[in-house]
This record gives structure tokens, C-alpha cells and sequence, in this order.
């Protein structure tokens, strides 16, 4: 058969047309478009944990003045309020001191004791080793006598005393005092030392004094062997508020009335210093004698007195004669003790 050239070219130019048209291929799937507020999320999150590593001052978090007008639970002040730059997130964390403020500079192992029924202080000194000195002061005892049964004792695992700062003392002044050494101080009164530095000591914080001992005075104050009756016999009208016999009027009694009979001795309850001798007409005769650190005894309604101001006396030294002067019924000795200027009971401290 005999194609004509018209139709040849015809075919030739369908194949190359074929050859050349592409291939069908499959209907793409249209792109989904993200949503603009999912987009703003992620962007401020993102920038959120970039900031969540820097440093970020916490500026004006409350004012220290306020800060120091706070209470903790349990009426705890604050002892130190330290504002500094903190890290996001971190809370401010207040430090408080002990109740009553008594501040501790002192670190010394203890040991907890109960006292047992019928126990004395003395018994719990020879068990630990301990001397009588070094557990009333440890433990702040005013008298020993106010020991009883299940009261708890802390025992300290060295000899010393608690020794509280007084106005204007400085630490140079305690070593000097007590001949001390600084590092002996240091070791048990860790707290003086304060960001690496020793601060300036302050009226009422408590230093720990290792191998110090309590002045026999304070000692025999404590123990309660320290005056003695200055005339023996009966109790004839306590301390304390008391009611008269015929008016029922209740009344203040600053002393001890001690039955006595006229021209009996009467003995100085502890050494010290006639500081007023004289006549009023309710004590009627009287002598007041200082005892230092605060104490003084009143003897009262003497027939005679043998001492004048200013004389220094001894502890069981005669200074005068039971009498009735004054405003008293009868002859006996007035007594009273008084711890500043307030009266306490003589028979706490009697023995």
C-alpha cells in the first residue's frame, strides 16, 4: 500500500506529539493553611521558657521596715530579713529567731535528762560529770528548789556557762574578763561569725563560756544556800496578801514574821553593807542591809540596834535585838528580802 508523503508526515508529526505530551499524574492535595492565633501561641511560649533561665530582680517585694513588723507562727519575730535578686519562680524565704529573743551565738552538743520523783540536781551532776554551775546555767535555772519530777534538763557535753552581753560589751571585754582565748570562744559560738565576718556584739545575745564557773554568790543564790534565818523560831505570819483578824481588810504582807523573845539575837542573813539604820513609826527600830546585785534584807520592830550606816557586816554577825517597836502586837522580827526594787518571798531563799 502507498502512503502518501502528506499522510507520512501527518503520522510522524502525531508521534512526536505524542512522545512529547506528559504523562497524567494524580490531582495534588491542597495545602492547609495554619491557623494565626496557634502560630502567636507558640511564638509566646517559646519566648516564655527564653525568659524562664534569666535572672529577674524582684524589686520592691515588700519593704524591709515592714518586714521586720511581721509574726511568724508561735509569736516568732523576725531576726533577719535578706532581699536579694532571686530567679523566677524562687520564693523569698524570711528567717526567724527564737521566741522571747534569746540569741543563741552558742553551738554546744547536748544531751536531753528527765528528771525522776524525788531526784535532786546534785545526783544528775555526779551521773554526768557535770557541775552544779555549769547545769543551772545551761538549763537557766533561778533556784533549784523549782526542780521536780519530769522536768526536762539539758546536759551539755562541756563545762561552762551561759553568759548574756551587757550594754556596751564588746567580745575583747569578755576574753579580758573571763581570760579567755578568742579561738576558745569562736568554737563554741559559731554564730559570731556572720557572712565571714565578726559582727559588733549586741546587749542581750548569749555567748556560751567554756570552763567558766557562776561567782560563788550567783551560786549559792541558786542553789538556795545563800542567807540564812537571822532569828530562829515559828512563823507567825507568811508573805503574801494576808487578812486582818479584826477589820477583815485585806493587805499586803512584803515579808515573814518570826516569833521571837525581846532581847533575842538577831543575825545578819548574809554579808553586806548597813545602808539605812533608824526609827519609823511602822517598822519602829530597823536596819536594811545591800547585799549587791540587787538584793537587800529589812529586819523590822527591833528593841536595839548595834550597827550604824555604812558598816560592813558577815553573814551570822549580831546586829540587833528582837523587839515590839514600831507597830507590833508582840515581839518578833519583821524580815523581808528584796530582789531590786520588788519584795520576793524570804523563804524561797531562806535556809
Amino acid at each position: 500500500m502507498i502512503v502518501p508523503n502528506n499522510r507520512q508526515e501527518i503520522d510522524g508529526s502525531l508521534k512526536k506529539k505524542k512522545k512529547l505530551s506528559p504523562r497524567p499524574m494524580s490531582t495534588p492535595r491542597p495545602r492547609k493553611q495554619v491557623c494565626p492565633f496557634l502560630t502567636g501561641y507558640l511564638l509566646a511560649l517559646c519566648l516564655f521558657f527564653t525568659l524562664l533561665g534569666t535572672e529577674i530582680p524582684y524589686k520592691q517585694i515588700m519593704p524591709v521596715n515592714r518586714l521586720k513588723n511581721l509574726t511568724m507562727p508561735g509569736e516568732m519575730a523576725l531576726e533577719q530579713v535578706e532581699i536579694k535578686t532571686l530567679r523566677a519562680g524562687t520564693a523569698v524565704v524570711l528567717t526567724p529567731k527564737e521566741p522571747a529573743l534569746r540569741q543563741k551565738l552558742w553551738d554546744v552538743p547536748a544531751e536531753r535528762y528527765r528528771m525522776k520523783s524525788g531526784e535532786r540536781l546534785s545526783s544528775v551532776s555526779l551521773r554526768y560529770g557535770r557541775s552544779l554551775s555549769t547545769l543551772i546555767s545551761f538549763n537557766s535555772l533561778e533556784s533549784i528548789s523549782s526542780l521536780k519530777a519530769d522536768d526536762i534538763l539539758m546536759i551539755p557535753s562541756v563545762e561552762g556557762i551561759l553568759y548574756e552581753i551587757p550594754k556596751g560589751g564588746t567580745l575583747e571585754s569578755v576574753l579580758f574578763k573571763f581570760g579567755l582565748a578568742k579561738n576558745e570562744i569562736l568554737l563554741y559560738n559559731p554564730h559570731i561569725i556572720r557572712d565571714g565576718e565578726e559582727p559588733a556584739l549586741q546587749p542581750g545575745q548569749e555567748l556560751f563560756l567554756p570552763g567558766v564557773s557562776l561567782s560563788e554568790e550567783e551560786l549559792r543564790e541558786k542553789t538556795g544556800q545563800r542567807y540564812i534565818f537571822p532569828v530562829q523560831g515559828r512563823i507567825l505570819t507568811s508573805y503574801g496578801t494576808i487578812t486582818d483578824s479584826v477589820t477583815q481588810i485585806e493587805s499586803f504582807h512584803n515579808g515573814i514574821d518570826i516569833k521571837g523573845n525581846t532581847g533575842d539575837p538577831v543575825a545578819a542573813a548574809l554579808d553586806g553593807t548597813v545602808i539605812s539604820a533608824g526609827f519609823n513609826n511602822s517598822y519602829g527600830n530597823f536596819i536594811v542591809l545591800d547585799h549587791r546585785n540587787g538584793y537587800k534584807t529589812l529586819y523590822a520592830h527591833l528593841n536595839s540596834i548595834s550597827v550604824r550606816r555604812n558598816d560592813k557586816v558577815l553573814q551570822g554577825e549580831i546586829i540587833a535585838e528582837v523587839g515590839k517597836s514600831g507597830f507590833a502586837p508582840s515581839a518578833h522580827l519583821h524580815f523581808s528580802l528584796f530582789k531590786g526594787k520588788k519584795s520576793v518571798d524570804p523563804l524561797d531563799y531562806l535556809h
